[in-house]
């Protein structure tokens, strides 16, 4: 893993796809294989993105996990999409190594029925600003961390 002053910066490493299925953009996106509330089995990609207030859940993913109509910190979120009212619902996330260890951590997680579905975004408020991650574009290596 990486090491920032012989200390280590990062505990895992994961390959990171520029596209997926499904998600239709004219540039290339990072997207990094997650879990959440502690399904390992069940891993998916999500978007990063440093620019987003919150992490965003797709509403199919978050009526599979059982999280639609959960309670939680009532709000609306203005988007490229338009405006859409939901709940910020704290979650587990687990980013998946392919080398070293996974990453737990906690986060909250935008929820709308509304939502358009098929999109789920990693935000930097509350869960990218909060781990160490790197990026190696040349080898699509995505490395991660806990914070210090």
């Amino acid at each position: 893993m990486l090491k920032l002053d012989q200390v280590d910066f990062t505990c895992g490493r994961a390959l990171f796809l520029d596209s997926v299925k499904g998600f239709q953009e004219p540039t290339a996106k990072i997207f990094v294989k997650i879990s959440l509330e502690s399904r390992l089995n069940f891993g998916f990609y999500a978007q990063l993105d440093t620019g987003a207030a919150w992490s965003v859940l797709d509403p199919v993913l978050a009526r599979d996990f059982g999280l639609m109509g959960m309670e939680g910190l009532h709000t609306k979120l203005n988007t490229r999409f338009g405006l859409f009212e939901g709940a910020l619902i704290r979650l587990r996330v687990t980013f998946l190594a392919k080398e070293g260890r996974h990453l737990d951590t906690y986060a909250p997680f935008f929820i709308s029925p509304y939502w358009p579905p098929g999109r789920t975004f990693l935000g930097y408020s509350g869960l990218l600003d909060a781990i160490r991650f790197a990026l190696d574009p040349q080898a699509n290596h995505f490395y991660f961390g806990p914070g210090v």
